[in-house]
Parts: structure tokens; sequence; C-alpha cells
């Protein structure tokens, strides 16, 4: 995202670029970590993967409530990328709910405090009891959700960091390491779901991005991270 950043002209070199939904970014941050070989780098193949995942991203910052609160419902209950498929039982109904009032929401239909507050406990209570067990992705599945609760002011983004990185951890801590390619998935459906309920049109880069354009840029994803070191 560093590289996306330069690219689109931001002042400050960062991870969230000012063009992109900051969710977004997280996500291909961390599939681009789990993309990186032992030394810490990207094949070129997969620099051109990331790259692409990264320009996917652009445009994507200035999204309605409504955007918001639905791409959070999939977030949580998405039959592809969702994290309800890691809860079981109170935590998973727990999550559902929740992922309920955020479609109410988008829809223009925002539930009330109470009725917030009262899933927010919900949630709560079923983490407490998974965290008396070795089930951690499911616990942070249902921190996420709970936590989501708090979101009815989507300006707030510190919240909306948080939900998307528990629902990270959750992913990751799923029973089995999850392979890269899953992970590239996870991260394509996500991007493209945020892409699809902002009305901006869903399509592959990799036209626009090919390993000898990448080649003739005037600063590799290398020179950016120094670059990155050297901005007060």
């Amino acid at each position: 995202m560093d590289a996306i950043s330069y690219i689109t002209g931001d002042e400050q070199i960062t991870d969230f670029p000012e063009c992109s939904a900051r969710p977004l970014a997280a996500f291909v941050q961390w599939c681009n970590d789990l993309l990186a070989g032992p030394d810490g780098y990207l094949s070129p193949e997969d620099s051109i993967l990331a790259l692409d995942l990264g320009w996917q991203t652009v445009g994507t910052a200035n999204a309605f409530d409504t955007v918001i609160h639905a791409w959070l419902a999939e977030l949580l209950t998405s039959p592809c990328w969702g994290i309800v498929w890691y809860a079981k039982d109170a935590a998973a109904k727990a999550i559902s709910d929740i992922a309920e009032l955020h479609r109410m929401a988008a829809s223009g239909d925002m539930p009330p405090a109470p009725i917030w507050y009262a899933a927010h406990c919900a949630g709560h209570t079923a983490a407490r009891v998974i965290s008396q067990t070795s089930d951690r992705s499911g616990l942070y599945a249902v921190r996420a959700a709970y936590e989501s609760t708090a979101i009815v002011d989507t300006e707030d983004w510190a919240k909306v960091d948080a939900v998307t990185g528990n629902a990270l951890h959750s992913h990751a801590l799923a029973p089995g390491a999850i392979p890269a390619g899953r992970a590239v998935g996870l991260t394509r459906h996500a991007v493209d779901s945020w892409r699809y309920l902002a009305g901006l049109d869903i399509g592959d880069s990799r036209a626009d991005i090919s390993p000898d354009r990448v080649h003739a840029r005037p600063l590799s994803i290398a020179a950016v991270e120094i670059q990155h070191e050297l901005v007060p």
C-alpha cells in the first residue's frame, strides 16, 4: 500500500493511502505479508498480484454510511468470506444478528440504540464463553461483531480499524494455516464487495499492471520503503 500511496500522490507515504478505504488497505497489507517469502520480500509475480489488489482499492475512500454498514454485514456473514463460519452456537447467532442490524442500517432503517446495545451484550457474553476454550478464531470473529455495534458513526475509523483487525485475526487463526492463495481470495472478495456496494466498477486491473510497466516505474517497492523512512 506504500506503493499505491506514492503513485497516487500522497504528501506522506503511508500504508493507508488517502484514496483507499482503510479496511481494504488493511486487507491488502495482511495479504501482502502472507505472500512475502521468508526474507520478507515478494517474488516478481506476487509483487504484481499485490499491486493489483492495492490498485483495486483506489477510489474507495469516500463511501456513504450505507455502504460501510452493508460491507460490515458482508464481513460478518458473507458465504464466501464472512467470519461467521469460524463461530459456533451462541457466537454464530450473535454474529448473524449483528450483521442483520447492519443490513437494516444500510437500508436506511437504523435500529435504535437499545437494540444495538442488546446485540453488543449478547456478543460480549458469547465471547466470554469462547475465551475459556482454545477457539481463538471464533473468539476474534464474535469480538469483531460486537465491536462493530459501536460503528453507528461510520466516521470513527479507529473503531472500524478495530473491527477489521479482529476479522483478520479470525481468518488468520482459523484451523490450519491460511495459505497465501486463500488470503488473496479473501482480500479480493472484500475489495470487490466494497466496490460493488459503492457502485464502482469491478474489473481486473492486471491489464494495467504488467511486469514491464512495474519494472519501468521510476520507484521500486523497495525504494518506496526507503522514501517512507525519509519522510519527516
